[in-house]
């Protein structure tokens, strides 16, 4: 009866993307290889024993840390790799390919999430299952079979002069000036325009200094004068004593996230019918 409904259940779901004559050759297919093997369901009741994944998790995540990777960084393996283990809800040893298959797909079906994403998920999991193998943790690596997801590549272009000069006079405030400004002329990311601080801002000498996410490496910059120019207009008009560079707009002034700035250039962007440039 299991196997009945393990085949009813596939074809049900292919339903909508085949036509009569393949649904009818699927299940052929399935009848063909599921004969003489047996399917029972795999017990999901809750494992009250102690979750040992976590004090494995923990030794990676520490490791990750000895490689010098971010504390964001860090903090995505955990989440995704807790609710990985959460889950699928078996002991460590006892996931297989078809676990992890298995969970991507449910992921990516219940959360409609992009290709891009799936390959970011695949790689984190990859990752840790190959770590633990090497550690002896586990005594076969489950993620060595899963496959790279070919993700298309789309090329993003830096906005052109004339288009950084339209969003300039669209823009609300000084502050997203001197932001795009900042971006434009450092060609930093995102998230390491957010981390700079006032002090890191040398105006006599036109540098400031960029922390870098990946390895945490700084490196200083050269600014163009239009930045030199709107970063200045912009701190005069600040009020507030936080140090960062770039701050909200309202009360109480915290540091600005990379969501803002992205949610501000987008909007830009979208007032304009301009494409996405390569730091967002």
């Amino acid at each position: 009866m299991m196997k009945e409904n393990l085949i009813k259940n596939v074809i049900v779901a292919m339903q909508d993307s085949l036509t009569d004559e393949q649904l009818n050759k699927l299940e052929n297919v399935l009848a063909i290889n599921l004969h003489g093997l047996e399917v029972r369901e795999e017990c999901t009741q809750l494992v009250t024993s102690e979750r040992h994944w976590e004090k494995i998790l923990k030794m990676y995540l520490a490791c990750k840390r000895l490689e010098n990777c971010s504390e964001s960084t860090i903090d995505a393996y955990r989440r995704r790799m807790t609710a990985l283990f959460e889950s699928l809800n078996k002991k460590l040893h006892e996931i297989t390919a078809n676990d992890l298959r298995y969970y991507l797909a449910i992921y990516q079906e219940q959360r409609k999430i992009s290709l891009s994403y799936l390959e970011t998920l695949r790689h984190y999991i990859s990752s840790f299952f190959s770590w633990a193998t090497d550690e002896g943790y586990i005594n076969r690596d489950p993620s060595r079979r899963l496959k790279k997801v070919k993700v298309p590549q789309m090329l993003k272009k830096p906005y052109t002069a004339e288009e950084r000069e339209h969003l300039k006079d669209i823009a609300r405030t000084e502050r997203d000036v001197a932001i795009m400004e900042l971006l434009y002329s450092t060609a930093g990311r995102i998230g390491e325009v957010v981390a700079i601080n006032r002090d890191d801002v040398d105006f006599s000498n036109r540098e400031i200094v960029i922390y870098g996410q990946k390895g945490k490496k700084e490196r200083k910059v050269y600014l163009t004068e239009g930045c030199m120019y709107h970063l200045k207009k912009y701190l005069a008009s600040r009020t507030d004593n936080n140090p960062a560079l770039f701050v909200s707009l309202k009360k109480p002034f915290t540091r600005i996230g990379r969501g803002a700035i992205r949610s501000m250039l987008r909007k830009l962007g979208d007032t304009i019918n301009l494409h996405q440039p390569y730091w967002i």
